[in-house]
């Protein structure tokens, strides 16, 4: 026992001397081979072989990989079955035999009828345990020359085990196929016979936790890419000549745009037109994918069902605009967390389409109910985009800054002779978060419902309501107040109270900056923050007979990641605090988190700091 004891002591001093340790992540799945085997054709069909082995280690992996689903399109791509078996820890081997394969309508179809013909086989795997290893090969035939040429992609596996991650492409030499790599990733790449083969091969890796607030893992995984598509302007070309005959201007359309604009023009009547595509056009989410065709509905087809998906919304808003004489381009982007550029010309890089106004140099997502025009949320911002031309060209929509990203709340807090509170404040806000503030609003189910939920998250608690101009109307600023009590939100024991600010119905408060945190002080992967100018302004009044005897040091902490500022002012009966955090850009590489947590815990140390109040005649103000 005793020399149990010792050891175990030895063991703690290691971990206080080393400081923080990173947890290792469980292991619930380990994937023994990925392999992927194209041959393609001269005109640029292929066929693709699909080997994959995986060992289920725990009851989790098994609930999440109990059953593998392949997806492909049957106007243009056949699929087969080859093998599928389970191998047991004891040797035995499971056949899944056609009992256990089940081919039906993608979960896309049921979720956006109309817009894809997906199908979906499915192969469910029998009697899993811990240790049962998985087997599934199957073949996907493209039967058609595919619309975007033929493209590769193969991205490193950052969550589970990998052993073996194999990608092969044999193809005629004389077919102008370009391919790069990132990260650790080995090709080779021979003729032999007329035809050339391409071997990828991404390094084993350990698995490891998924960070929170990471950027997409293509921006950092190991990567390989192949294509023969000439550059990025190709995919601009071809997206136009699909959408070619597809924003008509039709009689109704025409009418419809001259009662929408009125008297408007330029600027304006382009404004009138995307508020009133967002409105009342009906978004059905679907991700643009290059083996769907990548061809938007008729305008005239859009406007008559009042709903579309991404391509349908750009071109029913391009008609309308055409009606008034003013210019709309699709531009194709990435809406997601995907922020570096792909080291290749590839249409997995784009999975949305808005909308760009080349004569004010304005792009636009009429899909986001809540985006006022002109905003683009940040995971549309300092993207690069394809705009859909004869030609195609290649931009970049504006990158965030903090001033585009502000948010500012200004309270005012009176507290009573009892402790209650009484508070009101108003919110303004840069376009840009005005759409999420939106969003928040109209899904709340009330004004009240939404106020108790903030509050629940308060010291004080309490009570009150919103109110604000409606946040589904775009063509009206976003008005945003509201008024609450906290009953008993300060209690002054032996006469005397150390309070924390009152931050109230606060919609983006401090303390959800710690989601940015790290256990040990440092990050594995790039992590999207997000560029903004957060300002808490509070004025709290003090009833006769109570005053503040200690208010907080100011605070000016500027770091290479912003800047965090605040102050504490003492005006007659009332205390004024106002505090400001600068994030100066929207992603942070892991070099740079040092500098990231020292700003954020300048603003969350300070957001903890109390003040004192006191029953008293006269009281000084300390700091």
């Amino acid at each position: 026992m005793r020399l149990l004891l010792t050891r175990l002591f030895i063991l703690l001093l290691g971990l206080v001397v080393a400081g923080p340790v990173r947890a290792e992540p469980v292991a619930n799945v380990r994937i023994d081979r990925s392999d992927v085997a194209y041959v393609v054709n001269p005109d640029q069909t292929y066929s693709e072989t699909v080997t994959v082995d995986r060992t289920l280690l725990t009851t989790r992996g098994i609930q999440s990989h109990d059953r593998s689903a392949i997806t492909y399109y049957p106007d243009q791509q056949s699929l087969a079955v080859l093998e599928a078996w389970v191998d047991q820890p004891d040797g035995s081997r499971l056949l899944v035999g056609p009992e256990g394969r089940f081919t039906r309508p993608s979960a896309a179809t049921h979720g956006a009828p109309g817009f894809t013909g997906s199908l979906t086989t499915t192969v469910v795997y029998p009697q899993l345990r811990p240790g049962s290893r998985t087997h599934l090969a199957f073949r996907r035939v493209q039967t058609t020359p595919p619309l975007l040429g033929f493209n590769a992609w193969s991205a490193g596996e950052l969550v589970d085990p990998t052993l073996q991650d194999k990608m092969a492409i044999d193809l005629p030499a004389d077919l102008n196929l370009r391919w790069r790599s990132r990260g650790a990733v080995t090709v080779s790449d021979t003729v032999e016979g007329g035809r050339r083969y391409i071997v990828a091969t991404i390094a084993p890796t350990q698995g490891q936790e998924p960070e929170r607030s990471s950027v997409d893992g293509s921006d950092y995984q190991p990567l390989f890419l192949a294509t023969t598509l000439p550059g990025l302007e190709a995919i601009g070309a071809i997206y136009y000549r699909q959408s070619q005959g597809r924003a008509v201007v039709t009689p109704e359309i025409a009418a419809l745009a001259a009662r929408v604009v009125g008297d408007r023009t330029g600027l304006d009547a382009a404004r009138a037109i995307y508020d009133w595509v967002t409105v009342n056009i009906r978004y059905i989410a679907l991700t643009l994918k290059p083996d769907d065709g990548w061809v938007p509905h008729a305008a005239a087809d859009v406007l008559a069902n009042g709903y579309g998906d991404c391509k349908d919304h750009a071109v029913l808003m391009q008609a309308l605009l055409s009606a008034r004489g003013i210019v709309g381009q699709a531009a194709l982007i990435d809406w997601g967390a995907r922020y570096a550029d792909l080291p290749l010309a590839s249409p997995y890089e784009f999975n949305h389409a808005i909308v760009y106004l080349p004569d004010y140099d304005i792009f636009l997502n009429p899909t986001d109910p809540y985006a006022p025009f002109g905003s683009l949320d940040r995971t549309l911002s300092g993207k690069r985009v394809v705009i859909a031309t004869g030609t195609g060209r290649v931009a970049r929509t504006p990158a965030s800054t903090p001033s585009s990203y502000r948010y500012a709340i200004d309270s005012q807090v009176a507290i009573d002779a009892e402790g209650n509170i009484e508070g009101r404040a108003t919110w303004t806000m840069s376009t840009n978060v005005d759409a999420g503030i939106r969003a928040t609003l109209a899904s709340a189910s009330s004004p009240s419902d939404l106020m108790d939920r903030l509050l629940l998250g308060t010291p004080e608690g309490g009570f009150g309501s919103f109110k604000a101009s409606d946040p589904r109307d775009l063509a009206t600023p976003l008005t945003v107040s509201a008024t609450w009590r906290s009953p008993r939100g300060v209690t002054l024991r032996d006469n005397e109270a150390a309070i924390a600010v009152p931050g109230g119905p606060d919609l983006k408060p401090a303390y959800r900056l710690r989601r940015y945190l790290s256990a040990d002080g440092a990050r594995r992967t790039p992590m999207l923050v997000g560029a903004s100018e957060l300002s808490w302004t509070t004025t709290i009044s003090l009833p006769a007979g109570i005053a503040a005897t200690r208010l907080p040091s100011d605070v000016d902490v500027a770091t290479g990641a912003g800047r965090y500022t605040a102050s504490y002012r003492h005006e007659a009966a009332a205390m004024r605090v106002s505090r400001t955090l600068v994030i100066d850009r929207d992603v942070f590489q892991p070099t740079e988190y040092p500098e990231l947590e020292r700003l954020l815990y300048a603003a969350l140390d300070d957001a903890r700091s109390t003040l004192t109040l006191a029953r008293a005649e006269a009281a000084v103000v300390a700091h």
